[in-house]
């Protein structure tokens, strides 16, 4: 039987913290004594964080440990520097010395001298055994749990601080945040914070991202997102607590629950029961409101909260309290007897009525056994969240409606209302396969026939939900369609032309046939003078047409309407136009006001990160790369969905790849795929919702084999592009070039936009250049000759997409024939994109070099190592720099070397190749050393690029 792990393998959420213990040591090295203060609450990974410290601290670096006990006052005086000082002297092997009083606790030192003077003479001994020990090699000091230390220690820590002058000594301490009954404490903290080479870490809890690294770390595998939210949500980040909850389900483990609970339970019984009170409240709450259910008010109330704040157990917040941390109030609420907990829910039900606290309410009501109110209140209480935007709160209170929908409350609405209103919340929220499963729901319990108005709708919402799940949907806006017959103007009208706008942007970029709808659409919009119809068509002949005016006009309408889906829908359009046009700053500034907007209104998982994809696209071509970072990675930590994860995830690999890191490309690479995989697994959970669409008879949908609707066809392209530059990166332009021919082979290449699909080919056409090194052979020079005629064909097939578009063409053309990089120059100097024409100029100057032209390739290369330099294009930058040094003959490498250096290619450190090859660090850096000597290079860049220059990178 393999034993379940607890402890999570990898260690997350602290490199910035990690950074600092390495830079202290370094200054306590260099500079003098250090002191490291590291404080965090109970289970926030102090110790961890010393522990990996260590571990990462080569044999040239002695540590020892000592910890402080809890019993306090009544601890053995001096506890953590017995287990320091033992460390030194047993396992360390250091000399007997004149240490009179030390060998009264280590009678391996010696006689024990006389009493008199002893303090002091104890101090003096303790102090020149530490310097001593540090004069031979650097020593690492941890005091942990200072906040348990008895006097004489805190006594001696100080005494130390003041007084070591030894080089290479680092005290690191770590001690929980005092609080108002830590008096002894705070004045020897104020000491050590004020010496001159003290570094303070504060730890903070991990946010949702590190919880579910840390959680996947323990599982296994990935856990799910509600499993995410719900262990992050009850852990509070903290990591002990994560670990204990991770396999825990709903409950607390009994050992993390009685250690919770040995505060509370030691309480006296009237501050005992308040406790309980507050934790029936379900998170902050007001004084008033804790003094109302509870029965108490003025000083009596006051004078138990005190002693609740002092322990800790309960902390200020504005005008009311909350618990500390979140699992002492579970667990103090698990303690309650269940009819407690049902007598205090209904006295916080009472006094919640009539205040507008709606979601409470129902919480308390339905916790109390009242579900009449519960429900009542669960609906206004959607009502209340889309309001204020609160997408996400809406679906969850809708869905509590759903759970204790009574047709005989009357509520002004029914069940099909409910589901219509929670599958539009979804699409909101960016929860799009929820909201395909209450759309479908929806569907199976409305009358197509009498009421084919509703089932329209119903379909509008679920094909818009799968649209953007995973590219499908246009079957069920046909289906829809077919409901609402062409006729004169007025709802059905409308909605008519609602469809026609939808239906019209999933057929994009089939042009030919998105056409018609979209120009049906603006006419039925015109003649209504409904602004949705309106802006919809609108933004579809504009996207044809390239009409900005229209796309003015559409936003004018859009900042009109109380919605705001289609406000975020317009600047989509514009990025994309400007894109085209090759006017990256204005695509940009489209976008991320879109991002701004969709964030103002609760969108920013949503819309929000489907514009920071165009947003993140043009700040790259534009060369502002550091800004593109930030907004692809702002984005990525608001957990979107699977297709708009995806293409965040392959323009952060692409970026990577530009600036040379190539494992970080990798890995988000490897996570684009997994997002891949992931938009098709919520189809499997509808299953239930179509057995019961089939069940009311409604016909199946045939959505799968619509030529429209091949899950994420032209998001595909980017994924294409990106792993076929990265196997060139790692030295396999072999399986780039694998990959290009599934890309070749995709029917869906010629059906979407140009300029989408012409990239691929320009990696393509990369990967073959990187296939021709100076040793390859006849063969492979004919098949590579035969791929480009293949590039070429389909570049031949494909149109032209704006000028954006036009000059992709030019530098495909260029990097076929070898010829024309002139022009490829001129069109990205046009277009102001840097990078582009700094990998145009390199190669014109290598063609030039090729022909005799040495001071036309000079003047080329000068721009173009300035041009890559600004933009932090490593790559780029190495092979500008390397394009005029002579090529070796024989590179004299061993195998292992050339094992090392395909690493190096990669951007590993010394470790990173030890651990992938199981050999030593230093046996690492020995191969490095003598792979830069035979290559004649100075830098580990630098043997990179002559690596990759002279396809030394190639599979073992």
């Amino acid at each position: 039987m393999v034993a379940e792990r607890v402890v999570s393998p990898v260690f997350v959420g602290r490199g910035e913290e990690s950074g600092a213990l390495a830079a202290a040591l370094e200054a306590a090295v260099g500079q003098g004594p250090a002191v490291a203060l590291v404080a965090g609450e109970a289970g926030i990974g102090k110790s961890r964080l010393l522990a990996e410290f260590a571990r990462s601290l080569g044999p040239g670096v002695r540590v020892a440990e000592g910890a402080c006990a809890e019993l306090g006052s009544d601890a053995l005086p001096y506890a953590p520097f017995v287990t320091v000082l033992r460390r030194l002297i047993r396992l360390d092997g250091v000399l007997p010395g004149p240490y009179r009083q030390l060998a009264r606790w280590f009678p391996e030192l010696g006689e024990p001298g006389e009493a008199e003077g002893g303090k002091h003479r104890l101090y003096e001994e303790i102090l020149t055994l530490v310097e001593r020990v540090a004069a031979d090699r650097p020593l690492v000091v941890f005091i942990e749990d200072l906040h348990w230390a008895d006097a004489a220690t805190r006594e001696l820590l100080g005494f130390l601080s003041r007084n070591l002058t030894q080089p290479g000594v680092l005290l690191a301490i770590t001690h929980r945040p005092p609080g108002p009954a830590d008096g002894q404490l705070g004045p020897l903290l104020a000491e050590l914070s004020r010496r001159p080479r003290t570094t303070m870490l504060r730890l903070e809890r991990l946010d949702r991202h590190d919880v579910a690294r840390q959680l996947a770390a323990i599982l296994g595998t990935e856990p799910g997102p509600d499993a995410v939210r719900r262990v992050h949500e009850r852990s509070d980040g903290n990591p002990l607590f994560v670990e204990a909850l991770a396999r825990a389900g709903e409950h607390t483990p009994d050992s993390l629950r009685d250690l919770l609970l040995y505060g509370p339970r030691s309480l006296p019984g009237p501050a005992r029961d308040l406790l309980g009170v507050a934790s029936v409240a379900g998170g902050r709450l007001s004084h008033r409101l804790l003094a109302r259910v509870s029965g108490k008010d003025g000083a009596a109330l006051d004078a138990l909260l005190r002693e609740l704040v002092d322990r800790s157990l309960l902390l200020t917040a504005g005008d009311g309290y909350d618990f500390r941390h979140a699992l002492i109030r579970h667990v103090v609420y698990e303690d309650l007897l269940p009819g407690e907990r049902a007598r205090l829910h209904a006295r916080y039900a009472e006094a919640l009525h009539g205040t507008g606290a709606h979601a409470e309410l129902a919480a308390h009501a339905h916790a109390a056994g009242d579900h009449r109110t519960a429900l009542t209140a669960a609906c206004h209480a959607a009502d209340q969240a889309r309001a204020s935007y609160a997408y996400e709160e809406q679906v969850r209170m809708l869905e509590q409606v759903l759970r204790l929908w009574d047709p005989d409350v009357p509520l002004g609405r029914d069940e099909i209302d409910v589901l219509t209103d929670a599958a539009q919340a979804c699409m909101l929220s960016g929860d799009y396969a929820r909201g395909i499963g209450y759309a479908t729901s929806g569907l199976a319990a409305v009358d197509r026939r009498g009421d084919p108005a509703r089932a329209a709708q119903l379909l509008e919402h679920r094909g818009r939900l799968r649209h953007r799940l995973n590219g499908t949907g246009v079957s069920d806006w046909e289906d829809a369609l077919r409901l609402l017959p062409a006729g004169p103007a007025g709802p059905a009208g409308v909605q008519r032309g609602q469809l026609l706008g939808v239906l019209a942007m999933g057929l994009l970029p089939e042009e030919d046939r998105a056409r018609a709808s979209f120009e049906e659409a603006l006419a039925i919009g015109r003649r209504t003078g409904d602004a949705t119809v309106t802006i919809r068509g609108l933004l579809g002949v504009a996207s044809m047409t390239g009409d900005l005016g229209m796309l003015a006009e559409a936003r004018t309408l859009a900042g009109r309407l109380d919605g705001h889906d289609l406000l975020m829908t317009v600047p989509m359009y514009e990025a994309t136009l400007h894109t085209k046009a090759g006017d990256h700053p204005r695509a940009a500034e489209a976008a991320r006001d879109g991002i701004r907007h969709a964030r103002r209104y609760g969108l920013g998982r949503s819309r929000g990160a489907e514009l920071a994809c165009y947003a993140g696209r043009s700040l790259i071509l534009a060369g502002r790369w550091e800004e593109a970072g930030t907004v692809l990675r702002e984005s990525l930590q608001e957990d979107p969905p699977p297709l708009s994860r995806q293409a965040l995830l392959v323009l952060t690999g692409y970026l990577a790849l530009l600036r040379g890191d190539v494992p970080a490309a990798a890995r988000a690479a490897s996570d684009a795929e997994a997002a891949s995989t992931a938009e098709t697994a919520p189809g499997i959970a509808c299953e239930a919702a179509s057995a019961a669409e089939a069940s009311a008879g409604i016909e199946a949908d045939a959505g799968a084999g619509h030529p429209a609707e091949r899950s994420g066809s032209a998001s595909l392209f980017p994924r294409h592009q990106l792993l076929c530059l990265l196997a060139v990166a790692q030295g396999d332009p072999e399986r780039a070039d694998l990959l290009l021919e599934r890309a070749l082979a995709d029917p869906a290449l010629y059906r979407v936009y140009s300029s989408d699909a012409r990239p691929v080919l320009l990696a393509g056409a990369l990967a073959q250049r990187a296939r021709l090194t100076p040793a390859a052979g006849q063969d492979l020079r004919e098949r590579v000759a035969r791929r480009q005629a293949e590039l070429a064909a389909a570049d031949a097939a494909l149109g032209v997409d704006g000028r954006l578009d036009r000059a992709w063409r030019i530098m495909l053309h260029a990097l076929i024939g070898d010829d024309g990089w002139d022009d490829a120059v001129r069109a990205f100097r046009e277009l102001r994109q840097p990078y582009e024409l700094a990998l145009s100029l390199y190669h014109g100057a290598r063609a030039a070099l090729e022909t005799g032209d040495r001071p036309g390739a000079t003047a080329r290369l000068s721009e173009a190592a300035a041009l890559a330099a600004e933009l932090g294009a490593a790559p780029l930058t190495r092979d500008i720099a390397l394009l005029t040094r002579p090529r070796q003959t024989a590179d004299g490498l061993t195998e292992r070397e050339h094992d090392v250096l395909r690493l190096i290619a990669e951007g590993l450190s010394n470790r990173q190749i030890a651990a992938r090859l199981h050999i030593s660090p230093s046996t690492a850096g020995v191969h490095v050393s003598h792979i830069l000597a035979k290559l004649g290079a100075a830098t580990r860049t630098e043997a990179a690029a002559i690596a990759f220059r002279d396809g030394l990178t190639g599979p073992a």
